[in-house]
């Protein structure tokens, strides 16, 4: 059912299909280990799980492929939520006074101060001259750059995971040079602009006193060009702006913890604190600007061109290795302010040419760091193996004065890297049908794996389905044709409950249970009746992850020039919308004849097996969570199916080695044309003409695309299909 057709204001409990209750399979693929320890889990899990951390409000509104002006606030105040404003300016007085004594304020900017800032641009580089350039420890420092530039009727192109051509006009951008900073990105023969996120050490709104705008409509507007900047410049732990009118200043703070400002401080009166805010905000020491430094660039004629990542080594875990970086962009982001914050880089030892993932990541400090994790899946199959970590690099809080982190909707996060071997692209790069069916069934037994070890990973999606790392005969090893990854999200089955993180989850929705879209709409009421997640919503999950992928590609791994219509609405409509899609979904019984024009007969049994075995859980279990309505009787109920855990697993793991058995044979036979030869390395860099593909674009004209906002009105398990696992 298209997403324009789904009712938003019916909302189904189940699909229309009778409970079945599974059957052990013939052959059971399963040891007797492995079922001693699921059942051991699954009893623990019982015991402590009876809630989860629902996922932020954010889900409750649909999201918009390329937002306009409005839409991007509409977002931005979702994610920060509550916009701190400090009760008084201690804080803000206090910061940088290292930079700039009052005794060195010179009688010039005094004047041009005390004259009103009707020339912010030749006020700022004033000060920028005389405080920053001149103070260079050597000539090359004295070199670079920091220059004030008027961009109020300047288009700045954005970036985002999707295509988009959307720009935006702070007042005053403050253009910067250094190891961090590059050249705006521009399509070919177009003008490279002078100034744009990507080389910014920061901006200036500007505002008139008698035009005033509360606190929360200023820090949305200067949100979605600090967003943009949190994106263009990979390596920010924070960024600081400056609102300023023709008599006062208000200071804005964005982390990945959300945002807090200062009320008006008056520029006459406190000029020594104007003066060192802008010296401070473009200082040539990139780390006093919010950048983390471990990453460094080579920059040749404006753009970067390679660079260093520094961290532990693999071999020495008291020895620092600067590793090389293979792509000068993190080959997996996030585009949010608040929230995780992830950068995944591609790195290699400089010597031995080994290569690398490392994934920077700031995890709310009640979560249990992901390494820990890690440490516990060493040596178990179809799971990323790391070879180093560091945690506590750095804490939201240590860039907060007392008044910024003493309020409720203030948590803490705290940043962690993470280096595992280099596994191959996301399961979406897969080469051929039979690749995708063995990486889909390594991965879900990896999966199994953790949960036999005590762990639920909960964050199945496309990008967390790594495909394995081929040897040369062009084979992973055993069990590891596809990896998880992305443990972050991650919790031990006997957690205490009680100590369940206050940080919303973030993430993607476009592979959430059922249930756990349920849960969104469970906002409003106690926490009792949000459910725990278990192995079954992740598995539903997985169901998804394969349904998309045979929607959007061929068996060949060619990606269709057009979005599936549905799953273009798992990916942006809300909550609500998104539960009638995938119960939809979930209550066929046969698959699209487009499908079965792209994709061998052994895809497509798997496909329907495998809903069909989603399709009965979803079912039983909404039925106990809608209908049984004493707490004790629902957890026993739940206990029984929980139970089954071992018959869950192996009932999916017998439709994939099932698949996979049909197209090893008619390889051997000589029969099967729709892949290519599984034994071919996976093309790394093929071009995807995907949702995410970034594509800047450039306009002349302010209008639709502008998301400056200037003056707008705030509303409120192995080769063969039989193999044991």
């Amino acid at each position: 059912m298209p997403a324009s057709q789904a009712s938003k204001d019916e909302m189904p409990t189940t699909p229309p299909r009778p409970i079945k209750e599974p059957g052990p399979p013939n052959n059971s693929v399963l040891s007797r280990e492995d079922e001693k320890k699921l059942r051991e889990s699954g009893e623990l899990f019982i015991e402590h799980q009876k809630l989860s951390t629902p996922f932020g409000p954010a889900l409750l509104k649909p999201l918009k492929i390329n937002p306009n002006r409005d839409d991007h606030k509409a977002a931005i105040r979702v994610e920060l939520g509550a916009i701190r404003v400090l009760p008084n300016d201690e804080w803000v007085k206090t910061l940088y006074v290292d930079l700039v004594e009052d005794s060195e304020k010179p009688p010039f900017i005094k004047r041009e101060i005390a004259a009103g800032l009707f020339y912010p641009k030749a006020i700022i580089n004033a000060i920028l001259n005389r405080f920053v350039l001149q103070r260079g420890k050597n000539r090359k420092q004295r070199m670079i750059l920091r220059k004030a530039v008027d961009t109020h009727t300047k288009n700045i192109l954005h970036e985002e995971k999707y295509a988009t051509t959307r720009f935006s006009r702070p007042d005053v951008s403050v253009k910067a040079q250094g190891d961090s900073f590059e050249e705006p990105k521009v399509k070919p023969g177009h003008e490279v602009p002078e100034v744009g996120f990507s080389n910014m050490s920061s901006f200036m709104e500007m505002k008139v006193n008698h035009r005033e705008k509360s606190p929360k409509v200023q820090g949305l507007q200067v949100g979605v060009y600090v967003r943009q900047i949190f994106i263009q410049q990979p390596n920010r732990r924070f960024v600081r702006v400056l609102l300023l009118t023709e008599k006062n200043l208000r200071f804005f703070h964005f982390d990945r913890s959300g945002a807090m400002c200062s009320s008006y401080i008056d520029i006459h009166k406190n000029p020594g604190t104007f003066i060192r805010l802008v010296v401070g905000l473009n200082s040539l020491d990139e780390s006093v600007l919010g950048f983390d430094t471990s990453i460094k660039w080579v920059i040749e004629d404006g753009r970067k061109i390679g660079g260093t990542l520094t961290t532990w080594s693999p071999n020495d875990p008291e020895t620092k290795m600067n590793y090389q970086l293979c792509d000068v962009n993190p080959i997996d982001r996030s585009h949010d302010i608040r929230g995780r914050g992830t950068r995944c880089w591609h790195v290699s030892d400089p010597e031995t040419h080994t290569e690398y993932w490392v994934k920077d990541c700031w995890r709310a400090e009640d979560r249990v760091s992901e390494h820990i994790y890690h440490e516990e899946a060493m040596d178990c199959p179809g799971v990323a193996q790391m070879v180093a970590f560091e945690e506590n690099r750095w804490e939201t809080k240590s860039f907060r004065g007392e008044d910024g982190i003493a309020h409720k909707d203030f948590h803490n996060r705290v940043a962690a890297r993470i280096v595992t071997y280099c596994y191959g692209l996301c399961i979406r790069n897969f080469s051929c049908a039979l690749e995708l069916l063995r990486a889909m069934r390594d991965a879900i037994i990896g999966h199994m794996k953790l949960f036999g070890k005590d762990i639920l990973h909960r964050d199945i999606t496309m990008e967390s389905i790594l495909l394995g790392i081929k040897g040369n005969d062009g084979k992973p090893e055993k069990g590891n044709w596809g990896v998880l990854s992305n443990l972050h999200m991650a919790i031990k089955v006997d957690r205490d409950t009680k100590k369940v993180s206050m940080e919303w989850r973030t993430g993607p929705r476009t592979y959430l249970s059922l249930e756990i879209l349920r849960n969104c709409k469970r906002l409003d009421k106690p926490k009792e009746i949000t459910p725990a997640q278990d192995h079954l919503d992740d598995l539903e999950s997985f169901l998804y992850v394969y349904n998309h992928i045979l929607s959007q590609y061929d068996a060949d791994g060619q990606e269709l020039a057009e979005l599936d219509e549905d799953i273009l609405g798992w990916v942006t409509e809300d909550a609500r919308t998104a539960i009638h899609l995938k119960t939809s979904f979930l209550s066929r019984t046969s698959a699209p004849p487009i499908l079965k024009e792209r994709w061998p007969p052994a895809c497509i049994n798997v496909l329907l097996a495998f809903r069909e075995f989603i399709s009965q859980q979803v079912t039983r279990k909404s039925e106990v969570h809608d209908n049984v309505l004493v707490l004790a009787d629902r957890a026993e109920e739940i206990k029984k199916i929980v139970a089954r855990i071992d018959t869950h697993y192996n009932t999916v793991l017998c439709i994939f080695n099932s698949g996979v058995a049909q197209l090893e044979k008619e390889e051997r036979d000589g029969a099967h044309t729709h892949s290519l030869d599984p034994q071919s390395p996976t093309p790394a860099g093929r071009k995807r003409k995907t949702l995410y593909e970034s594509n800047p674009g450039t306009t002349s004209q302010r209008g639709l695309n502008d998301l400056s906002g200037e003056d707008s009105e705030d509303t409120d398990a192995g080769e063969s299909s039989d193999v044991a696992v």
